[in-house]
């Protein structure tokens, strides 16, 4: 029987509790810097504070694959996933939209990730691509893809807020004979519509899935950044319909 109240007999000492308290603490100390420094790294990547990235994204208002008027205010709390380009392209939007697809699929999985991204698609050939030609075009791939189109000079602006390259390049006397010359990109936003990153044609599918990963999770450092997202005079290479590259 203890006397005084001041003993406890048996495995358990004082100094065993000490020592557990003092490791509890230790640990819930550790897991809260921990999770400071995530957040912190979170918020880093939202307001790009990491490197000077060049100013890309903007405010848009377009007609989505529904027939309704759509901004990009309407998508915040998720993160946009965009990809420009156009119905009729032969090859190369087809290709990107299948690893779209993919990408989409891997993020659909993800815990972090999961019902998050909000993947869009804008054409930059809206004389062809209405809504009813979109929605046609992009029920072949992912079903949450939207489609935006718009007046020309809307996605012209569009189209420059973000730093895509395209110019027509015609086959023939006929007004709608040609087909287009654009960069390939995949833009990240965060979900309050600010420039995370963006993604080109070297990156494969798995690889651009982890990135996403990591900045939706503030998991992100600088090495997830792709290099050319981290200077203000963006080298875009471009790779055309009619099978040459340029740099711009």
């Amino acid at each position: 029987m203890a006397q005084g109240g001041n003993k406890i007999k048996g495995p358990v000492t004082w100094q065993s509790v000490g020592l557990l308290v003092c490791v509890g603490g230790g640990l819930v100390g550790y897991f809260n810097i921990v999770e400071k420094e995530r957040l912190e790294r979170l918020q880093e990547t939202k307001l790009g504070k990491s490197v000077g990235r060049p100013d890309i994204g903007g405010p848009f208002e377009l007609i989505d694959h529904f027939g309704r008027k759509v901004s990009d205010k309407d998508f915040r709390g998720k993160w946009m996933f965009i990809y420009f380009g156009f119905t009729y392209c032969p090859d190369i939007c087809p290709n990107e939209m299948m690893r779209m697809t993919q990408i989409l699929k891997l993020l659909d999985e993800g815990e972090h990730t999961k019902d998050k991204i909000q993947p869009i698609f804008i054409t930059i050939d809206p004389e062809r691509d209405g809504p009813g030609q979109l929605k046609e075009y992009l029920a072949d791939w992912h079903p949450r893809i939207l489609g935006m189109t718009g007046k020309p000079e809307i996605i012209m602006k569009t189209g420059k807020l973000f730093r895509v390259y395209f110019t027509k390049a015609r086959l023939s006397e006929k007004p709608d004979d040609y087909l287009i010359d654009h960069s390939i990109m995949f833009y990240l936003m965060d979900d309050q519509g600010n420039f995370v990153d963006y993604f080109g044609k070297s990156l494969a599918p798995e690889a651009i899935a982890d990135k996403i990963t990591k900045y939706v999770s503030g998991t992100s450092d600088d090495n997830t950044h792709c290099p050319n997202s981290l200077v203000n005079n963006m080298c875009v290479c471009v790779s055309v319909c009619m099978y040459t590259r340029m740099c711009i």
